[in-house]
């Protein structure tokens, strides 16, 4: 884990591999040389730091930081040496491969059926015993250089001198023979058995290196799927403790409702049990005023003078007094209280809401500058108390 962590540290951000000539920003990152020219080219003023985006008005002028290359040289060197091929493995071998296959016949380029025998370098053919018999016996064929059957004469002619391609350039990459020399002259041509072995040498020393990239890479790939494993249990276990603060919300808010609507119906049920005392009250001052109104319209209608005088003396004693409703209402403060607390609390929950819902200022540098600082607020004066 902690070569990951070495390795996450000299990776260029901008190829994601190890840095090559690395350089250093003004603003303390580093990357490729190369990727960084490449970007900021494309980019243009005002010149941005990949990583921080911190903006440059004049491009800077970036050197080599050597401590760092030799870092990042001696941690490659140290993964080439621990990267061990498997057990068993050997880089292929073109010599191996070269005599596992069948050999094949090279044709007569005369007859074009026999095989041949020898291939002239001068005359560029290859020739069987019969028709190499010239060669052998004539004067005139005798500065021809002779030497086993070449199979792929006619890929190393030389297409421009005619002539056997026996060098190998490497500075052009490409096969040449003797006269292409006076165009190589500032290259160093090697013969092409000499060159094959040397580029063989490399070419398993460069197979045994991706040996050690390919195990890194697998490494690196299983740190990702690991570290997106860690992000994606994290994000997971942050949403459930927000679901269940946000249940608690719920439940604390339910509660409150709870609360305001039970003093609410307590304080109706009061005034609604006051309502039904009067009204009980009222009622039997009803029944008592109408059974002396019928005591009196009876006085007025029946019985004799004598009678009457009796009932009218007592009727004329009793008193009646008028019905009202006394002021009975709702307690308006206690309302008024219990439904001012609801909207703060929803007030405080909107400007908390509002509030979260703002950007999250990260700690990076701006790209443009420090933001400017705000002017201290003066203090309001007072009214004078009348």
């Amino acid at each position: 884990m902690a070569d990951l962590s070495l390795a996450e540290e000299l990776t260029c951000s901008i190829c994601l591999e190890l840095f090559k000539v690395p350089v250093t920003t003004p603003c303390g990152h580093n990357f490729c040389g190369s990727c960084l020219d490449e970007t900021w080219a494309v980019q243009g003023a005002p010149f941005q730091c990949p990583q921080c985006r911190s903006a440059f008005s004049a491009r800077p002028q970036l050197r080599k930081n050597t401590v760092l290359c030799t870092v990042v040289e001696q941690f490659a060197q140290a993964e080439l040496a621990r990267a061990k091929p498997p057990d068993g493995w050997a880089p292929p071998s073109r010599a191996a491969a070269a005599a596992a296959a069948p050999a094949g016949q090279v044709a007569c380029d005369h007859c074009l059926k026999a095989a041949a025998v020898q291939t002239c370098l001068v005359c560029m053919a290859s020739f069987c015993r019969e028709h190499l018999r010239p060669h052998l016996d004539s004067p005139a064929f005798k500065d021809h250089p002779l030497q086993p059957p070449v199979p792929d004469l006619l890929q190393r002619k030389c297409p421009q001198h005619n002539r056997l391609r026996d060098l190998f350039c490497p500075e052009h990459g490409e096969c040449i023979c003797h006269i292409c020399l006076v165009e190589h002259k500032t290259c160093s041509p090697a013969p092409l058995s000499q060159a094959s072995a040397d580029l063989e040498a490399k070419l398993k020393y460069k197979l045994t290196v991706m040996y050690g990239q390919i195990n890194g890479a697998v490494r690196a790939l299983e740190d990702v799927r690991a570290r997106q494993k860690d992000v994606r249990d994290a994000a997971q276990k942050k949403m459930d403790q927000i679901r269940q603060e946000y249940l608690e919300m719920k439940a604390l808010i339910d509660a409150s409702e709870a609360s305001s609507t039970r003093k609410i119906k307590e304080e109706e049920k009061r005034v609604s049990s006051k309502f039904d005392t009067i009204y009980q009250i009222l009622l039997k001052k009803k029944t008592e005023i109408q059974t002396v109104k019928e005591e009196i319209e009876a006085a007025l209608t029946k019985g004799g003078e004598f009678e009457f005088l009796e009932k009218a003396a007592k009727l004329q004693a009793v008193s009646t007094k008028p019905v009202y409703v006394p002021k009975v209402e709702l307690n308006q403060e206690l309302i008024k209280g219990v439904y001012q607390s609801t909207v703060d609390i929803k007030n405080d929950l909107k400007r908390c809401l509002r509030k979260s819902e703002e950007p999250i200022t990260s700690g990076e540098p701006a790209e443009h500058g420090t933001a400017p600082t705000p002017k201290p607020t003066r203090p309001v004066k007072k009214a004078p108390s009348k």
